[in-house]
């Protein structure tokens, strides 16, 4: 006991004449706030199993220097990634889709919303009939000509309706793997 007694005070001393050792100084890293990110941007896709056993992949994606100056893109693509069909609106024409006070996030939310189909049921043949001699359709502002456009009725087959103003849906019409615009629709509209 005596000498572990003289060793701790042996162990004192040394520690009492050693020479003090510097301070560390430990360097400080200022903290920049993080620069927002310029712009806007949001995208959004889904699968869309059309009839006749049809699959397609609708996207959409908005970019620009604010959400509200954004322009938003819809593409519809074959299942091996062939795009068929494609168009750029800016946000702020389409307020039938679009929240022009939106963030990011919101925007987000407005595309999912967008590349929903909104033809009920989603076949060409729900379109209102194309008159012969008429300028249009009722209720509908025609981007295809009046053959195209009753071919694709007469055909039955897919239809993707999506919100492209403030009233009305553009509707495209799918074949396999051709996609033809055939115009907006304007429910209540003669």
């Amino acid at each position: 006991m005596m000498t572990r007694a003289g060793l701790v005070v042996i162990a004192f001393a040394l520690a009492a004449c050693s020479p003090p050792q510097p301070e560390t100084k430990t360097a400080e890293i200022p903290v920049t706030p993080s620069a927002p990110q310029a712009g806007c941007s949001a995208v959004a896709s889904r699968d869309w199993s059309a009839v006749g056993s049809q699959y397609y992949v609708i996207e959409a994606e908005a970019q620009g220097e604010t959400c509200a100056a954004a322009v938003a893109t819809i593409r519809i693509r074959a299942r091996e990634g062939e795009v068929l069909f494609t168009r750029d609106y800016p946000v702020a024409q389409v307020p039938l889709a679009f929240n022009p006070n939106n963030d990011q996030t919101g925007l987000r939310t407005d595309l999912e919303a967008w590349i929903q189909n909104t033809a009920e049921p989603p076949t060409a043949d729900t379109l209102p009939a194309w008159p012969n001699g008429a300028g249009n359709p009722p209720g509908f502002t025609p981007a295809a000509p009046r053959n195209r456009y009753e071919g694709a009725r007469g055909a039955q087959g897919p239809l993707f309706c999506y919100p492209d103003g403030a009233e009305s849906n553009a509707c495209v019409a799918m074949a396999g793997d051709s996609a033809t615009l055939l115009g907006s629709l304007t429910p209540g509209r003669p």
